[in-house]
């Protein structure tokens, strides 16, 4: 068609594109802006009113613009927080800064922060996440009820203690802790999923807090089926000497799961006993080289002078590691340990030699 330039409507098409592009880019970085600084100015408003919160004092604070606790002993909330309540997302933001922050404090502070927390009605959306589809605002419902002890939904944690989620898992067991102490432990009885280790080191710095307790149900976790369980209940006999329970401590040496008899292994040092080191000595041809190193280790502690010729006989194995441990074994029997140490056919070879020499160098 005379007149139609193919090239020049291809590059006015393309600059229009470009152009859009342009206008596009610009409004987003506008619209990233203005929401980074909403965030910035509801973090400040949050922050403000969380700090004056946990540093309440109620003969000093007179302040009605933040928060404050006149005579009805109940936080004045400032207008800009309610207006700001309505809003679902800043109600969201301020609930997790709420429990951070509540975890990092206790007392007073810590009741200032459960107070607040109320007074901002936030624990009315309590029920509402616990009946969520989202395991994320489960968990996060179990948190807030284990962090700000809101009783009035104890019971509804023990239900989410087995649930196929870990984090909700978690925070239900964390929870039970915190409520019941030592008693929040029963959940252990019907534990399907596994305890992770770094679950199993955050229950036992909760339990740490709470004052020393016989309390029982150790031996039925002892013989769980959730081979995590036993672990478990092997950490605590031997965070908290359960002397009495060393028979069945025997029994889990004979465990299939390797994991687990490590653990019983380690639990030994900790429960003296004359039977340990027999003991130890008849498992240690049938086990794997790590908790054969880890016999050694204990022996380091249990072991006497009528042990001597198991270790003495060790240090001609070919694993150096093994040699290192059972010479520090022998070595733990004082005197007449070095004495049997340095009798040894091999005590001027390598790396006995050496082996020896670090021992005495570490001794001094």
């Amino acid at each position: 068609m005379p007149g139609f330039n193919l090239p020049l409507l291809g590059a006015a098409f393309f600059a229009i594109l470009i152009f859009i592009l342009a206008v596009y880019i610009l409004i987003y970085q506008r619209l990233i802006r203005d929401t980074e600084a909403k965030y910035k100015r509801w973090d400040f408003i949050a922050d403000h009113t969380i700090r004056d919160a946990i540093f309440f004092d109620e003969s000093t604070s007179n302040d009605t613009d933040a928060l404050s606790v006149p005579e009805s002993e109940k936080l004045n909330i400032p207008d800009r927080l309610k207006r700001l309540l309505k809003n679902k997302k800043f109600r969201f933001r301020l609930m997790k800064k709420i429990l951070y922050a509540k975890s990092d404090v206790s007392g007073e502070a810590g009741e200032n922060l459960t107070n607040l927390y109320r007074l901002l009605e936030l624990d009315k959306g309590i029920d509402k996440m616990l009946q969520s589809k989202s395991w994320y605002l489960n968990a996060m419902a179990i948190q807030a009820i284990g962090v700000l002890e809101l009783k009035e939904f104890r019971d509804h944690v023990f239900r989410f203690a087995n649930n196929k989620r870990g984090l909700i898992r978690v925070e239900s067991q964390n929870a039970m802790i915190k409520f019941d102490g030592f008693e929040g432990l029963r959940f252990l009885d019907t534990a399907t999923y596994p305890i992770t280790e770094w679950q199993q080191i955050k229950l036992l710095d909760e339990l740490s807090h709470l004052p020393d307790e016989h309390f029982t149900g150790i031996e039925i976790w002892l013989k769980s089926v959730n081979d995590t369980v036993v672990i478990f209940a092997l950490k605590l006999v031997r965070t908290y000497y359960r002397f009495e329970l060393y028979d069945q401590i025997l029994e889990c040496l004979k465990h299939k799961n390797q994991e687990v008899r490590r653990q019983a292994i380690l639990v030994l040092k900790e429960l003296p006993n004359p039977q340990t080191a027999p003991i130890l000595i008849s498992l240690y041809p049938g086990e794997t080289g790590k908790n054969q190193i880890l016999i050694l280790f204990v022996m380091s502690f249990v072991s006497s002078d009528e042990d001597i010729p198991f270790l003495m006989n060790l240090l001609n194995d070919e694993n150096n590691e093994i040699k290192i441990n059972a010479a520090k074994a022998i070595a733990s029997l004082g005197p007449y340990g070095m004495d049997m140490l340095e009798s040894h056919p091999n005590v001027n070879a390598e790396p006995l030699s050496q082996i020896i020499a670090q021992i005495k160098e570490e001794s001094k």
